[in-house]
């Protein structure tokens, strides 16, 4: 990303910067609008907010609509693009190039980022979804066959449910499960490639690490591993019928992450949850550059606040090796903490001013 410019974020003024690649670091005291500059960036990928709460929540009160656009750099194409959004009540519109957008998707490929947070503990604690979401993103971003394949198993899946839901007979159910069945499978057996290889990259990261934080990484594929998905739709379908909705299917799936006997969540300690997920989102970062040859954008959320020594000198240690486009917020001007930090904002009261 050569350029990016924001309007009626939060507090933010009308921001207008040139980040340059490698490290970007942006500083200033709470509450001054430097974690807004990286969900602008996040809204202007994915549509959505990565923190909690509604894109009107988003919108700075004297605005009715946020925008933000960027002219992002394919390295390997060597092909710059416009990119932008406008989101606010009931509106989203969204451009690369000049041409609407159909589908946010086209926006997250053209502008793929992770975001390392507060709430990365939620990848360990929290429920599957956020574990799903984990690897779905990753597979959206390395295989061009993967959200075709989820759209179908997702439709089938919701004409399947409605069918449950209004009392439908039997073999109008099961109209949708030849579809549903074919799909999953490939979609849990792409799951499972692209988790054996997060595992064998984990296990050669944390070696670099003092701290003793090697789980195991088990897919649950969401249904009893003794069947195949068409049977267990066969099997489970009186219980279906019963609940209203589908309960077999990788829509169920999770990813059990343990140490010895027990889960993660149960035996970490916070500070080791934050530690294991960072690994888990920078192991996101080496899968994509190995398919796509270039890092996505890295947006890391004060971590000098998030982090204990032992993980922030982990971090910024990787952050120094990367090629990555990096996005990192802290309360204080830690560039040289940093090596090859390319640029440095200073952010003041929703004003963005470059001082390197």
């Amino acid at each position: 990303m050569s350029s990016l410019g924001i309007r009626g974020v939060r507090n933010l003024e009308d921001v207008s910067i040139d980040p340059g690649p490698g490290i970007n670091l942006l500083y200033g005291d709470n509450g001054a609008g430097k974690t807004s500059v990286l969900e602008s960036i996040f809204i202007l990928a994915h549509g959505r907010t990565f923190r909690s709460g509604k894109i009107q929540t988003v919108v700075n009160e004297k605005e009715t609509v946020l925008s933000v656009s960027a002219l992002v750099e394919d390295q390997k194409l060597h092909k710059k693009t416009r990119i932008g959004i406008m989101r606010g009540r009931n509106l989203t519109q969204a451009r690369i190039d000049g041409s609407a957008v159909n589908r946010l998707s086209e926006l997250a490929a053209a502008l793929p980022c992770i975001v390392i947070s507060a709430k990365n503990h939620e990848l360990i604690e929290g429920g599957p979804t956020e574990r799903r979401s984990f690897f779905d993103w990753l597979l959206f971003h390395v295989d061009q066959s993967y959200l075709p394949l989820y759209r179908r198993y997702k439709n089938a899946m919701q004409q399947r449910n409605a069918a449950l839901r209004s009392g439908s007979p039997a073999p109008l159910i099961q109209n949708w499960d030849a579809d549903i069945s074919d799909a999953g499978e490939q979609i849990t057996d792409k799951r499972i490639q692209i988790i054996n290889q997060f595992a064998a990259k984990y296990s050669t990261m944390v070696d670099s690490l003092e701290e003793e934080l090697k789980p195991d990484f088990t897919y649950r594929k969401g249904w009893s591993g003794e069947q195949t998905l068409s049977e267990a739709l066969v099997s489970s379908l009186f219980n279906c019928q019963r609940l209203g909705m589908t309960s077999v299917g990788p829509h169920r799936a999770d990813l059990k992450i343990s140490l010895g006997k027990n889960e993660a969540k149960y035996v970490n300690s916070r500070g080791q949850q934050k530690l294991l997920a960072i690994v888990m989102k920078l192991i996101q970062v080496e899968l994509f550059a190995d398919y796509n040859d270039q890092p996505p954008i890295i947006l890391i959320d004060d971590p000098p606040s998030e982090l204990d020594d032992n993980t922030r000198k982990f971090v910024f240690g990787y952050l120094e090796k990367t090629s990555a486009q990096v996005f990192v917020t802290s309360v204080n001007d830690v560039s040289k903490n940093i090596q090859g930090t390319a640029n440095v904002f200073h952010v003041k009261r929703g004003d963005v001013q470059k001082v390197l």
